[in-house]
């Protein structure tokens, strides 16, 4: 992986901040494989996440999408692993990012490079405006394909598909079932039938 990243992006990703979604701090549970793609829960104490990943394409890299409770709103991360841990957090945005689906329209995005402290992998958070778009996409197309620019040249990685559908589903479905029901946010205790 290090081979197709110029040294000027590989410079900007030994920087980092703080992510939710750091799995290396996270205990892993519930794994699921799924053709290229894995589905899991990521839990520390009372925190929670769901992640589908392909961690399959490149030793070092791994692209996910991660659903966090409250409201289940997809989030795209890519992680590369630097080989050294950082000694502190940072971050610095990149110049644009763009990712498309096989010959789908390409869905530009706004791209945050982080690292965290104790922490060995470079993080790029993605935001696109149309994130459901691009997620109906990959669960019916081949290959994800990711750009990043830099001050230099872009760089660019691709990500099977294959088995995107089930995780990514599987994900979100456990990211919804772990939200409280409207019934358990207004349970009726013994006092409410003397309040009038």
């Amino acid at each position: 992986m290090k081979s197709l990243m110029p040294s000027a992006l590989a410079g900007l990703l030994t920087l980092g901040l703080v992510s939710q979604s750091s799995a290396l701090m996270f205990n892993q549970s519930r794994i699921q494989d799924s053709g290229y793609w894995t589905s899991m829960e990521l839990s520390l104490g009372e925190e929670r996440y769901f992640r589908a990943s392909n961690l399959s394409d490149y030793p070092d890299t791994a692209f996910s999408v991660f659903f966090v409770p409250d409201d289940c709103r997809p989030q795209l991360e890519l992680r590369v692993e630097m080989g050294e841990v950082s000694a502190r957090n940072e971050t610095i945005e990149a110049s644009q990012g763009a990712m498309r689906v096989d010959r789908a329209p390409r869905h530009d995005s706004e791209v945050t490079l982080t690292r965290e402290r104790g922490d060995s992998g470079g993080y790029a958070s993605f935001q696109t405006s149309d994130i459901y778009r691009l997620l109906h996409e990959m669960r019916v197309g081949d290959v994800l394909r990711l750009k990043m620019d830099n001050d230099e040249e872009p760089w660019y990685l691709g990500f099977h598909l294959a088995g995107a559908s089930a995780a990514l589903d599987r994900a979100a479905r456990m990211c919804r079932e772990s939200l409280p029901s409207e019934d358990e946010g207004e349970k009726e205790v013994p006092e409410d039938f003397f309040d009038d």
